[in-house]
């Protein structure tokens, strides 16, 4: 199902499909994406552009919290709170951002069930070409039960 999920993820996120972020690789609670370099990703400088890596980032912790909310994917709907990022290298070449859910997964889904709503929190650390940190975020999500989703 995974599999079902991170082909369905690379081709229906519009903005990271226009810049062309694709999900590697999806497990509970973990998700990486890749990003190649190409000249209109680029910044003033010649390194990716800032808005380029945090896309990558974003996707990467979209992808971890897909494969955690699995089971119950289509009677949920989810958008990013917030995000930090720090940039602490320019990044060329190939971009990986890996994600991590930071809370345990199974009480993510009872506190879901419970309440219809939930709060996650995924730390995502992007590298470039030399496998180097080139950032470090942490994006916090809210996922609710959709309105016309019956509670199981």
């Amino acid at each position: 199902m995974l599999d079902i999920l991170r082909t369905q993820i690379s081709r229906t996120v519009p903005f990271a499909r226009h810049l062309g972020v694709s999900v590697e690789e999806m497990q509970a609670g973990r998700a990486r994406t890749l990003l190649v370099e190409k000249p209109e990703l680029l910044n003033h400088v010649g390194t990716f552009h800032a808005g380029a890596v945090f896309t990558a980032c974003e996707a990467a912790s979209g992808a971890a919290l897909v494969a955690v909310l699995a089971p119950v994917v289509m009677q949920v709907r989810f958008v990013v709170r917030d995000a930090t990022i720090d940039y602490l290298k320019a990044a060329r070449g190939a971009l990986h951002a890996q994600a991590t859910v930071v809370d345990e997964i199974e009480p993510v889904l009872q506190a879901l069930e419970a309440a219809g709503r939930v709060e996650v929190a995924i730390d995502v650390c992007a590298r470039g070409a030399k496998d180097e940190v080139v950032a470090k975020a942490t994006f916090n999500w809210v996922v609710r039960r959709a309105p016309d989703a019956a509670k199981a």
